[in-house]
């Protein structure tokens, strides 16, 4: 789709432009686009459990633990979702009925580790941890639900967070089949709500991020705004160890289009750009739409295949794999070996999991902002972009200043 849309851009489009329709509102639009499929099963099987009568016994039997966290049983189910997708975590909220219970589980829900961080662990475990990546990331995703405990036992004592206190009442419906018409109502009712109230924010969000990237440079990531913002915050965050360097700070920002784009980043800034061979040969590879669009729906169909491999399969052990090598290295040509360049002292390691537990902490994407704004507030956003501002600091040095004492 975006070879076909660059073929509109003749020669004489500015740069500027050029990249602002390619990168800012295509980017933009495909950032909202891309979690549809997403929402449409997160909506599905949810409205399958509201149907069948499942919900109201998964929240009894999880009541008793969440309490202890100031939540009742219902908040489990989109503690759960967060590992997958923070915003459908942030969506599945409104099985809550109490406010206060609501706006705890999403601060909560996004110090679970999403799907979309994957790339970043497998980058610099790859880079620095070998054979011990699996170890590694599953540390992260532990560390991820201690902070969110922490961070809720600490939340739960203040007013907007407070829970009434009543004992979890809820009726006990009957199993039934539930009805197809329904549920496919609800699902398409619950997306399009979802893609009508969210595209404003993010579109908005990847744009100015875009900008922040270009200029002012024309397209010179090491020399754009970015990089100058790595470099000014680099002796703020010198306490976490990763900050000895202004790629992974100038990092930071542009996760918050999506966590993914670090690692095209760092390719970017440590790699830099292709050769002129492969720029000649990707441009002179020109498809059809009809070719796009059967590669994509090839894509969809080996993604939805893996799905139901990895469920049917119950493979555990796949929930902290991580993409290889080979995978990463198809963001750019030497990533990886780039990657291992960032630090070459003995702390290395430490550092690059400093990092990861930053990124891990840090504030979730804007698709998953847009989904907070909608469901609390311009206020209460704002109170979450900066606890996760803080939080992630204060964890990630924590790590590096306690792991040097063991180094």
């Amino acid at each position: 789709m975006r070879r076909n849309i660059s073929m509109l851009i003749d020669e004489n489009t500015p740069n500027w432009l050029a990249s602002l329709v390619m990168d800012g509102i295509l980017g933009g639009v495909g950032g909202v686009v891309v979690f549809v499929p997403l929402m449409l099963y997160l909506y599905f099987f949810l409205a399958i459990l509201e149907e069948s009568g499942y919900m109201s016994r998964v929240a009894f039997l999880m009541d008793k633990i969440m309490t202890k966290l100031g939540l009742n049983g219902k908040a489990f189910v989109p503690m759960v979702l967060g590992f997958g997708c923070t915003v459908p975590a942030i969506y599945a909220t409104r099985t809550l009925e109490d406010e206060s219970s609501r706006r705890l589980t999403a601060a909560m829900a996004p110090f679970m580790s999403c799907g979309a961080r994957l790339p970043v662990y497998g980058l610099f475990t790859a880079a620095f941890f070998g054979a011990k990546a699996g170890m590694v990331v599953m540390s992260l995703y532990v560390l991820g639900i201690v902070v969110a405990i922490l961070t809720g036992l600490v939340l739960k004592n203040f007013e907007m967070f407070k829970a009434e206190g009543r004992a979890l009442l809820i009726e006990l419906p009957p199993y039934r089949v539930p009805s197809l018409r329904v549920i496919v109502k609800s699902t398409l009712t619950r997306t399009g709500s979802y893609l009508k109230k969210a595209t404003t924010i993010i579109m908005g969000m990847l744009m100015i991020l875009w900008a922040l990237t270009y200029f002012p440079n024309n397209g010179d990531t090491a020399n754009s705004y970015m990089a100058k913002f790595g470099k000014t915050f680099q002796g703020v965050l010198k306490p976490t160890g990763f900050a000895d360097r202004w790629e992974t700070v100038a990092a930071i920002p542009p996760s918050l289009a999506a966590k993914e784009i670090v690692v095209g980043f760092m390719a970017q800034v440590l790699v830099g750009d292709k050769d002129a061979q492969e720029i000649e040969d990707e441009v002179n590879h020109e498809t059809t739409f009809i070719e796009d669009t059967v590669d994509q729906l090839a894509g969809l169909g080996v993604a939805i295949k893996d799905s139901i491999v990895g469920v049917v399969s119950l493979d555990v052990k796949g929930l902290f794999s991580v993409p290889d090598e080979s995978e990463i290295e198809e963001e750019g040509s030497g990533v990886v070996a780039a990657t291992k360049m960032l630090w070459t002292d003995e702390l290395a390691p430490l550092r690059a999991y400093s990092f990861m537990v930053f990124i891990l902490l840090v504030v979730p994407c804007v698709v998953t902002l847009g989904a907070i704004k909608q469901e609390f507030g311009y206020k209460f956003t704002g109170f979450i972009i900066g606890m996760l501002l803080v939080v992630p600091y204060i964890v990630s040095t924590l790590v590096f200043q306690i792991g040097k004492l063991f180094f």
